[in-house]
C-alpha cells in the first residue's frame, strides 16, 4: 500500500493509524538502500513528497526553519557554512536533489554528514503527533543509540532550526569528496559571545558532541594554546571503532585534526574580521 497524503494534516492522520507499519519515505535515497540491502521489509510506505509545506524555509523569532523536506540541493545554497558544505558532501546531485534534512535526521546514521553539521549549530527538530500536537527538542536529545531516537510510534518530523547565523566551519574525510560514506567529519559552530559548539561524525552509535571541549572554548578568545588544548581534549572525548574504512586510533587522530584545522580557521577570521557564517 503507497499513502500519498498532500497536506501535513493528513499525514499525522496517516502516521496515527498505521503506526509502525508505515515506512516513511520523501526522497527514499535511504529508505531504498536499505531495501536492497534486506535491512527493512516495509508493508506499505507513508510518502511526504507532495506536502508542500515541508519545502518552506523562513525566519522566525531568531531562528531559522527548515522543513522536513527541504533537500541537500536546497540546503546547499544557504549562508550557513557548516551547513552548506555537509549539505553538498552528500552523494552526487541525484541524490542531493531527494535526499532531505528530515530524512537524514530520521534515519540517525553515526555519519549523518547534515546531523553533524545541525548538531555543532545547536539545532533543535520539532516532532509532531496527531493525538499530542508538536514538541520541540534539541537535536542532541533526539539521538538515543545506533539508529535509535526519541521519535515516537506515531510522530513524523515536521522541522529543524538553527539560531540565525552562527559561523560555522565543516571538514570531510573520506575517500572521494561526495558520493562517499565520511570517515570522519567535523563541524564547528560559533556565536557572538564566542560560544563555541563541535560535532563528529563516525566517532561513535550516534553523531556526537563533545562537551568538554565546548566548555573549555567557551567565551574565550582562541589561541594556539587554546586549540591545542581543545583538541586534545577532543580525542578523549570521542569513541571510534574499526571498521571497513578506517581504525579507531586513525580517527581518533583525525578528530584531534580537524578540530585544530576548523577553529584556527575561526582564529584567523577573527584576525582578519572576517564574520562569514
Amino acid at each position: 500500500m503507497f499513502h500519498q497524503p498532500t497536506t501535513f494534516e493528513q499525514a499525522l492522520e496517516l502516521r496515527r493509524a498505521l503506526g509502525t507499519d508505515a515506512t516513511v519515505i520523501n526522497g527514499g535515497t535511504d529508505v531504498v538502500v536499505a531495501m536492497n540491502h534486506g535491512a527493512i521489509h516495509p508493508q506499505c510506505f507513508l510518502d511526504v513528497s507532495r506536502i508542500r509545506s515541508l519545502r518552506k524555509v523562513e525566519r522566525q523569532n531568531g531562528h531559522v526553519v527548515m522543513g522536513a523536506g527541504v533537500t541537500f540541493s536546497e540546503l546547499g545554497k544557504m549562508h550557513f557554512r557548516a551547513l552548506r558544505e555537509a549539505s553538498l558532501s552528500v552523494g552526487g546531485p541525484a541524490i542531493r536533489n531527494m535526499g532531505t534534512i528530515g530524512g537524514n535526521i530520521a534515519t540517525a546514521s553515526p555519519a549523518g554528514d547534515g546531523c553533524v553539521a545541525l548538531l555543532a549549530m545547536n539545532a533543535e527538530v520539532q516532532l509532531a503527533s496527531k493525538a499530542r500536537g508538536d514538541r520541540w527538542m534539541p537535536l542532541v536529545d533526539y539521538f538515543i543509540d545506533y539508529r535509535k531516537t526519541a521519535l515516537a510510534d506515531d510522530e513524523l518530523i515536521h522541522a529543524v532550526r538553527v539560531p540565525h547565523n552562527p559561523r560555522s566551519r565543516w571538514y570531510k574525510i573520506g575517500k572521494r569528496g561526495a558520493v562517499n560514506i565520511s570517515l570522519v567529519c567535523c563541524a564547528i559552530s560559533q556565536n557572538e559571545n564566542k560560544k563555541t559548539e563541535l560535532a563528529f561524525g563516525c566517532v561513535g552509535p550516534i553523531p556526537k558532541i563533545t562537551p568538554k571541549a565546548s566548555a573549555l572554548l567557551a567565551g574565550e578568545e582562541l589561541t594556539p594554546e587554546l586549540i591545542n588544548d581543545a583538541a586534545n581534549l577532543v580525542t578523549h572525548e570521542v569513541s571510534p571503532i574499526d571498521d571497513q574504512r578506517g581504525t579507531a586510533t586513525y580517527r581518533r587522530a583525525m578528530c584531534g585534526t580537524l578540530t585544530k584545522r576548523l577553529l584556527t580557521q575561526l582564529m584567523k577570521d577573527d584576525a582578519k574580521g572576517d564574520a562569514d557564517a
